[in-house]
Order: structure tokens, then sequence, then C-alpha cells
């Protein structure tokens, strides 16, 4: 097929981690041997981050599969309530029309268009399915439908109702997605994120801890995200306190005024080298109070760490007994507890990396394309 994705959040030369979930999707996409074009607007403002991209680019997706990555400019407009109006709706707007600039102007004519979030790549991407008469599809993986906001949910369920299909990050999306857009169940799948396991694979973690010259004898604890309260990040940091032979990896933007004993590593990483740093780590922390599909927890999974994460519907689809130790996101206490007792229980932490291994198959990123692309097919 002739797949055209259409997405705000992808990576450029100047934020070259923001969306590689998408990315490795996208290519996983091209891998089955479909023509996999992106269209990425870029906003002007972006430029803060540094130079803009080319104008158009082309990724090696792997197995000799190419993609080809369109980035046209807009003008956005923010995402601010002025009471009257919302702002959002205006940069929706320049989104819009500069997707379907280019759609005209590129000589490329896709079997079925599929839009990244519900807003602003969904609904650009449900616009220009109905213009050209094929199917479209969204992906929805966004945890609290932050994207509808500037809409509201009544506008979002008239903006979707044409809309062929939808793939929901997660069950609890599902539910949502029925009750508050209207969206029909049977135009729904279900489908978590997933992980590009020729990448995401255990090192040897003597090695791995030489080569970034991290202790070998301490416990080091894995994060990875922004350091705000949601993900979890502030109660991990008073759960280890004081505990003076349990370091933390954290792995994310914004980490650089984060001061504290405990902290062995903190910084944003290229992709690659993300398994490296996981690798280096005794077991993962998320206790994550939302999420859509935990990519975290999922990588961090495909490289054999034991992973202690919420309680919650937001990771009944990624996680159970087996591969974690869930508990209440907002309990320090029980946060601390269930770091102490995989420290001191080696046998428990083994049988956890080797259930985290087998239960990473289930998320294997090609093969979730294959049954995607699957499922587009059947679409009507």
């Amino acid at each position: 097929m002739k797949i055209l994705f259409i997405s705000s959040n992808y990576p450029t030369p100047s934020r070259p981690v923001h969306g590689t979930f998408v990315q490795q999707f996208v290519w996983a996409m091209a891998r089955q041997g479909n023509e996999c074009v992106v269209i990425r607007p870029v906003s002007l403002w972006e430029q803060r981050y540094g130079p803009f991209p080319e104008f158009l680019s082309e990724e090696d997706a792997g197995d000799g599969a190419k993609v080809k990555v369109y980035y046209p400019r807009y003008l956005s407009f923010s995402s601010k309530d002025l009471r009257w109006t919302h702002t959002g709706r205006w940069t929706q707007w320049a989104f819009n029309l500069a997707v379907w600039r280019l759609v005209k102007r590129i000589k490329f004519k896709p079997d079925i268009v599929y839009g990244h979030f519900l807003y602003p790549g969904g609904y650009a991407a449900a616009l220009v399915g109905k213009e050209l008469g094929i199917p479209s599809v969204v992906r929805v993986g966004e945890g609290e439908f932050w994207t509808v906001r500037p809409f509201g949910f009544e506008r979002a369920s008239e903006d979707f109702k044409e809309v062929t299909g939808v793939i929901a990050n997660g069950s609890h999306l599902k539910m949502e997605l029925i009750e508050r857009l209207n969206i029909p169940a049977n135009k729904i799948i279900v489908c978590p994120n997933g992980v590009d396991r020729r990448r995401f694979y255990p090192r040897d973690k003597v090695r791995i801890r030489k080569e970034l010259g991290f202790p070998l004898k301490d416990f080091l604890v894995a994060f990875m995200g922004p350091p705000v309260e949601k993900k979890g990040f502030w109660a991990l940091q008073k759960a280890v306190a004081g505990l003076k032979d349990i370091r933390l990896i954290l792995l994310g933007r914004g980490m650089g005024k984060i001061k504290a004993y405990s902290v062995l590593f903190k910084g944003e990483v290229a992709q690659k080298e993300v398994p490296l740093y996981l690798s280096a780590a005794d077991i993962f922390v998320l206790p994550t109070q939302v999420e859509g599909s935990c990519n975290a927890v999922i990588e961090a999974m495909a490289c054999g760490l034991p992973i202690v994460t919420a309680n919650g519907p937001h990771m009944d689809d990624i996680v159970d007994d087996s591969v974690a130790i869930r508990v209440d996101p907002t309990d320090v206490e029980a946060i601390r507890a269930a770091i102490l007792k995989l420290k001191s229980e080696p046998q428990l932490r083994q049988r956890m990396s080797e259930a985290c291994l087998e239960k990473a198959k289930e998320f294997d990123i090609d093969k979730q394309a294959q049954g995607i692309v699957k499922w587009v097919k059947n679409l009507k």
C-alpha cells in the first residue's frame, strides 16, 4: 500500500527524540513493503530549538526500506484559552492548510491516510481522507485527551464521525473514545505502542557500566520521562532519598536542575543510546499516573528490566504480575518498599527479567505493523 502519515510529533534534526515512537512505527510499516510518506508540519516557532529541517529528507527504515519525510512550515498560534475562543483552533487551521497545500503539490497518491493523535494530525488526516475519497485512520495515544481541549468533545465527536478507523493505544482509551467521542466500537482496535527488539535488548551489564563509567556494585534504578509529578518523578525521588547504595539513572529532558546524591546520571540521550543506559540498570521504576501507552516501560521490558509501576487501567494492557510490582503511584512508601524488595531478592529479579523478555515479544513493532496492515486492508 501507499500510506500517507501526518503528525506533529515526529523527530527533526534539532529535536531528534521528539516523537521517536511515531517514527519507529512508520519505519516498521515501511519494512512491510509499504510505500510510506510522512508530512510533519514545522511551526515557525520551532526555530528556537535550532535550524529548520530541510524541506524533504529520506530516512533509512531498515531492511532496504526508505521513508520520505516532508517538513512544510506553518504559523502556530500556540494553544491558549482566551475565553471567547481558543488559539488551538487557529493553529489547527494553519496546520491543515500546510498539509493540504503539500498534498496537492507532491506526486503521491496514497491508498490510505494515517494521523497520529486526535489533533492536529488526526483531524488533518480525516480531512485529507475525505477530500481524496480514501480511508483515514487516526491513532490515539494521548492519555488525558489533552489535544481535544481547544475544541471540546462535542466538536471532536463531529470532527471524527467519518473517520474510517481508530487505533487506540489502550483498552481504557477505547472506552473513552466510545463514551466521549461516540466512535463506534467496531471502528476501533486496541494496539499498545511497540518496540523495535533489534534495538532494544539486554547488553552485558558489567561491560556497559564500565563503558559508561557507572559503579559496578551500586543498585541502579532507571527512570525515563520528564521530571513531572504525573510521571511519578518526585515520588521516586522521595522513595530513594537516604538509600546510599541505590542510585538513579534519569533519562529525559528537563533534568538539569535535579541535584541529589541519589542521581548518578541525568539528561536526554540519543534514541540509539537508550538501550545502553537501560541495560546498565538493575530495575526500571515509573510510577506514572496517566498514560496512553507507556513506551518507556515497554522498552525497559525489552531490555530485561523488572518493573515498578502504577496500578490502574492505563497500565493494564502492558504489564502483569510476572513482570511488574504495581503500586499506588502517589504512595512513596509503597514505591520504596517495591524497590527494596527487588534489591534484596536477586532470584525474584531474575525471574521477572526473564518474564519481561518474554512479555516484550507481544509488543514487537514489526509484528504489530503486520497486524495493522491486515486490519487496514479490511477497512471500508
